[in-house]
């Protein structure tokens, strides 16, 4: 039975050190009162750069890890944010075939006009994490011949790394490995 509880114990402190990965960063000290959050686009973004650099603000990396839902610390590059972490996806039809790309960043750095505030406003982002989807052209406050009719999906968060893990499935698991473990001790000593 001992050693049942050492698993556990090495279980949990693995799950936590791996919550705890040393992220890629920029050079510096560290930031007070911000969030750190992942900046990336996905590779087909880089693809078609020069037609969207008037849209959004180049990120630290064009990355096919930027794809994943749950996204390593040390493949894509953070940014310190004063605002809130921002994750937008979105899956254009090309030839018929949807393909579906993820845009991840602070959201002071993504767009280069900055999202309609709004949207930003009546939607509260900056007091409450949300996912929602909305008007392109709404939203990025596209006008003229750049009017695009489609929808984008936009998750907005406050916390470390929010935007590339879901932290709502961390303390799921991390409240699943407590709460076994202090049923089996409960178990082996009672």
């Amino acid at each position: 039975m001992p050693c049942l509880l050492i698993a556990l114990l090495i279980l949990i402190r693995s799950y936590i050190a791996d919550m705890n990965e040393t992220p890629i960063v920029e050079f510096g000290a560290h930031f007070k009162d911000s969030a750190r959050c992942f900046s990336c686009m996905s590779r087909l973004y880089e693809v078609v750069w020069p037609s969207l650099s008037y849209i959004y603000k180049r990120p630290k990396n064009f990355t096919d890890d930027c794809n994943g839902d749950r996204i390593s610390k040390n493949r894509v590059p953070i940014v310190h944010c004063d605002t809130i972490c921002v994750s937008m996806y979105e899956a254009p039809n090309i030839a018929g075939v949807r393909i579906g790309g993820h845009i991840r960043g602070c959201m002071k750095d993504v767009l280069i006009r900055g999202f309609n505030e709004t949207i930003v406003s009546w939607y509260r982002w900056m007091h409450r994490d949300s996912c929602r989807s909305y008007r392109k052209k709404e939203l990025f406050k596209l006008e003229g011949e750049h009017i695009d009719e489609s929808t984008i999906d936009v998750c907005t968060c406050y916390a470390d790394y929010c935007n590339g893990n879901s932290s709502g499935e961390n303390l799921n698991i991390l409240s699943f490995v407590i709460v076994l473990s202090l049923k089996i001790l409960l178990v082996l000593f009672y």
